[in-house]
């Protein structure tokens, strides 16, 4: 293997051949024989590709890997929070979310601030205890380990007794005197209670307060400046005084993680330092399709790592069903005008590595328990952090062939299948004609879309057409997973089973476009086809029988969506509102 940025390789597609570049050896080559040249030659080639080779594995040192439980749900039930599990993947650290900011007393910071024979206390040091249980697991496996952390979460009492000093212009921040000494006591006590982790994954923007019934809080740092605070301090009480890591995410609602000018203000006047990193999402926005590559990633100073998730905001079925991300994250996706991905960030020496988000990533569902498809895209992501001078196709067909054990024809099945879909998903959801919400489809939860605009501007027609047509690549894949031979025959039948899933999925999604274009034309000009929407509803609803029958054939069928209630997405009304709606209108108009 050879490293893109050397001088003696170079890429001829997605591929990189090797060229030897020597100015004195082949005259000294001219004069040993012929079977002696072939050796040296041999052995000079094997010392560049053994050199290539570790600086291959050498170019992103950083490669953490999270599950992020459900917020109020039980944890799942998966090997990849097993430290020895990931380890032997090649991770260098596991960012468990364990809430250790929640497993502090703050005795040594003031005395029983938190009192002594309270349930409030006595949650705190059982949770503490329940998190040394699971740092010693990750420490008996040598797993570097770096908790994904809330600031600033803090036991109610102590809340009750400073929150309102920990307030500037009405709301928390760090700008606070009192904010900043809670804070430093919270990592002073930290690395005190639980020594043996190797540092903290920063979390602000987001804080969920479902699973730590006796804390509160919320991000003290909203402005540049700050930022520059909280970062500061950080640094000096993690990097400095405790010599451990520091990964600053920088994800907000659209403005630390996807405005340069806002992050160079934020980090510019921050000192780096060799254990300080800031943590960045790959996407201009959340893990969506439909936006550019980051436009902070390269950026500034300061080390950084990059953020990937295999259920891509939980948009697109988390993995239930096939959506292969792999080709387009590391080369930019097919509806990218100006393509950019992952392969191209290998000349900034600013890019450490990549943190990859295994489940989680959304709310509720769908449930399953075969991790296949989940463990397809995390292999592509994961075997390119350490081969990033291997091709996205190569790295395919080694999965295929070293971890499923298929044959070259199976491979090629299977590849088939997973590049249709990455667009049958995508445009399953969303259109080339129109900018749409995305959020309409989250989680499992289907809901109305406002389409008045698109019957406004004539696009009717056309995405109809589009939605029809990208159905036949669900129906190709469907054959697909029926002709593909696994080897175990539990992923052989949640191969077909899902892949039969996310076909009846996105039929249903289908008539809910159709649908949801017939109520904006109502809207629009107060026209409707009463037997066309009769039909519309007829076949919904006939969709529907047919996916829960499937659920009812196969145990390993993932859960089903729900179109009775939006939860998580308020801004949107639950698909049967729609329905009832254009029931309303065949009734009534």
């Amino acid at each position: 293997m050879c490293a893109k940025s050397d001088s003696d390789c170079y890429r001829y597609g997605s591929k990189q051949k090797l060229k030897i570049n020597s100015i004195s050896s082949r005259t000294i080559m001219k004069t040993i024989p012929f079977s002696i040249k072939q050796l040296i030659l041999l052995l000079f080639i094997g010392n560049i590709l053994s050199v290539n080779a570790q600086k291959s594995m050498d170019r992103y040192p950083v490669l953490l890997n999270m599950v992020h439980h459900n917020p109020g749900e039980p944890h799942f039930e998966t090997k990849f929070t097993q430290p020895e599990y990931i380890q032997a993947l090649g991770y260098t650290g596991q960012v468990p979310k364990i809430e250790i900011q929640c497993g502090l007393t703050y005795d040594d910071w003031e005395d029983n601030v938190v009192p002594e024979g309270t349930a409030e206390k006595m949650w705190i040091l059982r949770h503490a205890a329940e998190v040394r249980t699971r740092l010693a697991i990750a420490e008996k496996n040598k797993m570097p380990v770096y908790p994904f952390t809330d600031v600033l979460v803090v036991p109610k009492s102590i809340m009750d007794k400073y929150g309102d000093v920990m307030k500037v212009d009405g709301r928390l921040s760090i700008k606070s005197p009192k904010t900043q000494e809670i804070l430093k006591a919270q990592i002073t006590e930290i690395f005190k209670r639980f020594p043996s982790i190797d540092g903290l994954t920063i979390r602000h923007g987001e804080t969920y307060l479902h699973d730590t019934p006796y804390h509160v809080g919320t991000s003290p740092a909203i402005t540049p400046e700050e930022h520059s605070i909280m970062i500061a301090l950080l640094r000096e009480e993690i990097c400095v005084k405790q010599d451990k890591k520091l990964f600053y995410r920088t994800w907000d609602f659209g403005k630390f993680h996807t405005n340069p000018e806002y992050y160079l203000k934020a980090t510019d006047a921050v000192a780096p330092h060799e254990k300080l990193y800031f943590s960045i999402k790959h996407v201009n926005n959340d893990f969506l399709r439909g936006n550019p590559f980051n436009t902070t990633i390269g950026l500034g100073k300061h080390q950084q790592i990059v953020e990937l998730s295999t259920n891509q905001a939980g948009i697109y079925g988390r993995n239930a069903h096939p959506y292969y991300i792999g080709k387009g994250i590391i080369e930019g996706w097919s509806e990218m005008e100006s393509k950019k991905g992952l392969q191209d960030l290998y000349d900034n020496p600013k890019i450490k590595g990549f943190w990859t988000w295994t489940w989680g990533d959304g709310w509720v569902g769908p449930y399953f328990d075969n991790e296949l498809w989940i463990k397809l895209n995390e292999y592509i992501l994961r075997a390119y952090a350490k081969n990033p001078d291997h091709t996205e196709e190569e790295l395919f067909f080694t999965y295929a062939k070293d971890e499923l054990g298929l044959s070259k024809k199976n491979a090629q099945r299977l590849r088939e299948l997973c590049l249709l879909s990455t667009d049958a998903v995508y445009y399953g959801q969303a259109t080339k004609y129109a900018r749409t919400i995305p959020w309409y489809i989250r989680d499992h939860y289907m809901t109305g879309i406002d389409l008045t605009r698109v019957v406004e501007d004539g696009l009717t027609e056309k995405i109809l057409k589009e939605k029809e047509l990208n159905l036949q690549h669900f129906y190709t894949m469907e054959t697909l997973s029926k002709e593909i031979q696994l080897p175990r025959p539990k992923d052989q039948e949640f191969l077909e089973v899902s892949t039969t899933y996310g076909r009846i999925k996105y039929e249903i999604i289908n008539e809910i476009w159709k649908i949801q274009l017939m109520l904006a034309q109502y809207a629009v000009n107060q026209k409707i086809d009463k037997e066309d929407a009769k039909a519309a509803l007829t076949r919904y609803k006939i969709k529907w029988k047919e996916w829960r029958q499937l659920r009812k054939d196969h145990v390993s069928c993932p859960t089903l969506y729900v179109d009775y209630e939006a939860i998580h997405i308020p801004w949107f009304k639950p698909f049967q509102e729609s329905v009832k709606e254009l029931e309303d209108i065949i009734l009534y108009q």
